[in-house]
């Protein structure tokens, strides 16, 4: 049974193992392409600044990895030592740890919004830097600013729609809509707006629709797809794994069906 993967295989691998335990078919069509910002300039000022930080946020993986690979162009790791760390969730934690460094403790839900609420709650005195992506709703940034923390955001990595040959787009969309694809996962708002500007008029053919995360749920919704696996609705810090099971359930009822 096919599943349709929309970010790059690089980013997915653990996923893609999980599946292919479960007798799936991964099949790869990322509808993102991450990059570096247009200039580094910004980011390194900001590193040379580091000092003046108290805590470092991050809400990607991503974010981490960008972010460090710059900031070791500079200086050490070393430098880094007493700042605090704080993760969206349990992926961008581990990231974190791979470089030495402990993370506060994670929100009870592995979203932006319970992120910035828990370090509102508990962090007044405090000069916040926080790397993102282009994309990052700014909104938790005029919350922050509005509850009178300091807090420096910069761009360290863009999210960007990838270049698609017209073979590959009519490969995949015949997949789809002759229903040899029986599954399509998305794991960010962008991947979903990215597929519906490449697939404008496509036409599903019952295919089970999963997600992680919030925001790309509420993605789905805007363009009127009906999101059948949400792990969020079993654990608020899902993962690959747990979505993984809980397609396999999916495919075995619908082998059941048949």
């Amino acid at each position: 049974m096919k599943v349709l993967i929309t970010r790059a295989k690089s980013q997915a691998t653990e996923f893609a193992q999980y599946l292919e335990s479960y007798g799936f078919t991964c099949v790869f069509f990322p509808t993102i392409e991450i990059v570096e910002p247009d200039s580094w300039e910004e980011v390194d000022e900001k590193i040379k600044q580091i000092d003046k930080y108290t805590d470092i946020i991050f809400t990607s993986t991503n974010a981490v990895k960008f972010f460090f690979d710059r900031f070791t162009k500079f200086h050490a790791l070393e430098k880094l030592r007493g700042k605090r760390f704080h993760a969206v969730g349990t992926k961008t934690k581990e990231e974190i740890e791979k470089y030495g460094f402990n993370v506060e403790i994670l929100p009870e839900k592995s979203d932006k919004e319970s992120l910035f609420l828990k370090i509102i709650s508990e962090k007044k005195e405090a000069k916040f830097l926080f790397p993102r992506g282009n994309l990052t709703d700014e909104n938790f940034i005029k919350i922050f600013k509005e509850k009178g923390l300091a807090i420096d955001d910069v761009i360290v990595y863009k999210t960007i729609k990838p270049e698609i040959s017209e073979v590959e787009k009519e490969n995949i969309e015949r997949m789809i809509e002759n229903g040899e694809i029986k599954f399509i996962t998305f794991f960010s708002p962008s991947s979903v707006r990215n597929f519906f500007e490449i697939f404008n008029n496509i036409k599903f053919n019952g295919q089970k629709i999963a997600v992680i995360g919030q925001t790309t749920l509420k993605e789905c919704e805007k363009f009127g797809l009906n999101v059948d696996i949400n792990p969020m609705k079993f654990s608020p810090k899902p993962n690959a794994k747990l979505l993984a099971e809980l397609m396999n359930e999916e495919k075995t009822k619908l082998l059941a069906q048949n």
